[in-house]
């Protein structure tokens, strides 16, 4: 049998399994949020497109061994490194055929792998970041400082019962990001009748990975083919990040990237809510993650990847 195409997918900052869902260990929401089953539907997509894929809990979190308290963002990245090499070397890969698809955070790990490995046949990078950490923190929590009078008293209850970081990241965000900068390991924030202790450990090391760079830099010595795939509703990445990923690939003398923004899809290439204050509140208690995953995305990930690793 002839080896076949190979893709790892990784996960972003709520991508704790091997599905893409919140795993307890590293979410705290993660008992209270529907599961989307992205990575395990990208999967099945590729399959069906003949392309294979290897993904995986995240350290501490499922069937994975070692400490999910202990895990930062250099050992995801180190973990995602792993993984590549783990199937390249998989009889039943061509080698010369492996590429990588990261969602959201895990499509900058997706770029980082592809500069250090120019062996790496191709990237997705699916509602990937291309502002910075502090911007969007500035743009997710607003929007919930932004829809707070227009919640109901129950409503805002619940955010306060069930949601207590984004409560008090819409109204203490300068703080949060403040504590960061100065290097703290975390930081006890109030508002609205709630306290949290918010860990800035990951938060810090994304800020300090970029750090007097230019954001554009994160995309240098990607050569291989890349798909910058964005909803059009996405309300966790602003959709104006898949357009600047395009052009600093383009620019950087990548000529083989395609850009593709679905409309009505959101961060998870899910159906996004037509009403603007319920599509808000959906995104904010995460009750989109309820959603099927859009066909359409699927599709447009599986006919690209089919295409670029076509032997």
């Amino acid at each position: 049998m002839e080896p076949a195409a190979g893709v790892v997918l990784l996960g972003g900052t709520f991508g704790d399994t091997r599905d893409g869902d919140m795993a307890p260990e590293r979410s705290p929401y993660a008992g209270s949020v529907p599961s989307s089953g992205l990575l395990r539907r990208i999967a099945h997509a590729l399959a069906a497109s003949g392309v294979a894929t290897l993904r995986f809990d995240k350290r501490g979190c499922g069937e994975s061994g070692g400490s999910a308290r202990s895990a930062d963002a250099e050992s995801d990245r180190r973990d995602a490194f792993a993984a590549v090499h783990a199937l390249r070397v998989r009889a039943e890969i061509d080698p010369s055929r492996v590429g990588i698809f990261g969602h959201s955070a895990g499509a900058s790990e997706a770029c980082a792998i592809a500069r250090a490995e120019p062996e790496v046949a191709c990237v997705g990078l699916l509602g990937m970041l291309f502002s910075s950490l502090e911007d969007l923190v500035r743009w997710n929590w607003g929007r919930v400082a932004h829809i707070w009078p227009q919640l109901t008293a129950q409503q805002r209850q619940w955010l306060r019962d069930n949601r207590q970081r984004e409560v008090v990241g819409a109204f203490r965000t300068e703080e949060f990001i403040a504590a960061a900068r100065a290097g703290d390991d975390r930081v006890s924030l109030s508002a609205e009748g709630v306290s949290v202790d918010l860990d800035l450990v990951r938060f810090r090391q994304g800020m300090d990975r970029l750090h007097g760079s230019p954001r554009v830099e994160q995309y240098r010595g990607v050569r291989c083919p890349a798909l910058v795939l964005h909803g059009g509703d996405d309300l966790n990445v602003r959709v104006e990040d898949a357009l600047e990923s395009y052009r600093a690939l383009r620019m950087l003398g990548n000529d083989h990237v395609t850009l593709t923004v679905l409309p009505g899809l959101d961060h998870n290439f899910q159906p996004a809510a037509a009403d603007a204050l319920q599509r808000a509140w959906e995104r904010i208690t995460f009750e989109s993650q309820g959603h099927p995953v859009s066909p359409v995305a699927l599709d447009a990930m599986g006919s690209w990847a089919a295409q670029v690793l076509a032997r």
